[in-house]
């Protein structure tokens, strides 16, 4: 089950981004950032609260991914309900959320070159989970 902790926005976005970058390896290892981060910040921070300054433990493991771009209330964004995975060279992220500043700023501080839609508009172009 999903609970969502917000304001009480429509979370109808449907948007897809799509990170391509100069090789699998680096696609693969942005990914291995992403899954780490989702894991590690979920017991770090709370979705919805107003965050000033890293909490305990958070700069610490934005220095071990190399990480220095992001803001304290951007990591929520990891929180967020969001389907990604690799295909070759590229990072597939789809989300129905409308805040992804924090996957925008980590793409790009690994190189890769981003796609943003709302497959709502070009659902012909949506990836598909492992295609």
């Amino acid at each position: 089950m999903k609970i969502w902790n917000g304001y009480g926005s429509e979370h109808s976005m449907n948007l897809v981004m799509i990170g391509k970058f100069k090789s699998a390896n680096d696609a693969e290892q942005t990914k291995e950032i992403i899954d780490k981060l989702t894991e590690k910040l979920a017991d770090k921070i709370e979705v919805g609260s107003v965050r000033r300054r890293f909490g305990e433990g958070v700069l610490e493991l934005l220095k071990e991914a190399n990480i220095y771009t992001l803001d304290p209330i951007e990591l929520e964004h990891f929180l967020f309900d969001t389907s990604t995975w690799v295909k070759g060279d590229k990072i597939i992220l789809t989300t129905d959320e409308s805040e992804i500043s924090a996957f925008i700023k980590l793409m790009l501080d690994k190189g890769a070159k981003i796609e943003i839609f709302s497959a709502h508009d070009y659902p012909d172009d949506k990836p598909e989970h492992g295609k």
